[in-house]
């Protein structure tokens, strides 16, 4: 093969860090998807640490930038697109976007630059602080158009996207989060369960302001006081010790603050219905999750996100004020922080069995979209 041909049976993704958020674990499975498929994967990191390091599949080539800022990761991402030529690279946060389209603009290769959006950037730009993230929503307006591909994971983070950045649409493409179905199923059957035997209630996501667990909290406070139930929360995060005091301070038994997991299906096999009650979201990979096996889905109306899961046909632009309810397709929306409802609901699908069963079997088959090699072909189409 000549020097000046790309690679066309390699491929690269780029992140910033392993630590289990959710569109890493997206570029992860992306990555053993094409590494299944036949091609040679690389794996760039900034950082080579993280709770999803020992996840990698092993037939994944990582390459450590070894940098110790995030921009200075720019100069070894030139140097490898000029040696490699990867037939695409694919970052999935707004600073290894910004990074990677930076680095092929300098290097002038042919390499295809694939940028992944997964959250509303008008909900992402409210927690810029400093000087220097408020320069991102710039940068993005800028740099982003020249990006070979704009991958959004669901539709309202494309209208988004056209909205707050002004990205032409046809630059923008949707493609939902890929999910190893049979794993999953595999992965739910290993573990040993130790709660009580009681209605549980799971909840998963950072312990931070966008999945807004202090209000599923205060909901479980009213649930407490009619039926014996236990809430489960997995996930790890700086509101840790709010939530804590919280629960101490409502003298609330049966809440189990986890922290992260390895293995959360088997704490979805095991629950009896899942919630989610956050501010915002692109397309959450747990729900997409719980709905592979079956579990009856709570979930806040808060962008289309949810409501592309478990209403697919309605209209996108729709969204619940407070004091609405509305038993979708595929499981019940709420209004973001309405905890009269959220408990409500919690409490309504304890009393029907019947209604856990019939959301149980519907969103099993709308998961069924989202196998990875579904998926895959989605990207192909690209390259």
């Amino acid at each position: 093969m000549k020097q000046k041909e790309i690679n066309k049976n390699r491929v690269a993704f780029f992140l910033i860090g392993l630590y289990g958020g959710g569109g890493e674990k997206v570029v992860l499975d992306l990555a053993r998807g094409f590494t299944e498929d036949g091609f040679q994967v690389d794996l760039l990191l900034f950082t080579c640490k993280g709770s999803l390091l020992e996840t990698i599949d092993s037939r994944i080539s990582i390459i450590d930038l070894n940098v110790s800022r995030i921009f200075f990761s720019i100069f070894p991402i030139i140097n490898y697109l000029k040696k490699n030529k990867p037939l695409f690279i694919l970052g999935t946060s707004e600073h290894a976007n910004l990074i990677l389209i930076l680095a092929k603009m300098i290097s002038r290769t042919k390499t295809k630059v694939f940028v992944r959006v997964g959250m509303t950037f008008s909900d992402l730009f409210k927690n810029y602080k400093n000087k220097r993230d408020k320069l991102i929503p710039f940068l993005i307006k800028l740099l982003y158009p020249k990006a070979d591909k704009i991958i959004a994971n669901s539709e309202n983070v494309k209208r988004d996207l056209i909205i707050v950045s002004k990205i032409p649409k046809d630059k923008i493409k949707v493609i939902y989060n890929p999910k190893f179905i049979e794993d999953i199923k595999e992965k739910s059957q290993n573990g040993v369960w130790e709660y009580p035997d009681k209605f549980k209630i799971l909840a998963i996501g950072r312990l931070g302001s966008q999945k807004d667990f202090t209000t599923l909290i205060k909901a479980f406070a009213l649930v407490k006081k009619e039926i014996d139930a236990q809430l489960i929360i997995l996930g790890e995060g700086g509101k840790r010790e709010n939530l804590e005091r919280q629960i101490q301070d409502s003298n609330l038994k049966d809440v189990y603050l986890e922290g992260f997991v390895q293995n959360p299906y088997f704490y979805m096999a095991n629950s009896d219905i899942f919630i989610s009650t956050s501010l915002w979201e692109g397309f959450s990979n747990v729900l997409i999750e719980a709905g592979i096996l079956g579990l009856p889905i709570i979930a806040t109306d808060c962008g289309s996100g949810s409501r592309e899961l478990l209403d697919p046909n309605s209209n996108l632009d729709n969204q619940l004020e407070k004091g609405n309810i509305e038993y979708a397709k595929n499981g019940i929306l709420v209004a973001k922080q309405d905890i009269e409802n959220i408990a409500k609901m919690i409490l309504e699908l304890y009393k029907k069995p019947e209604l856990r069963e019939k959301y149980s079997k519907n969103i099993k088959l709308r998961s069924k979209e989202f196998e990875i090699k579904n998926i895959l072909e989605e990207y192909k189409k690209l390259i």
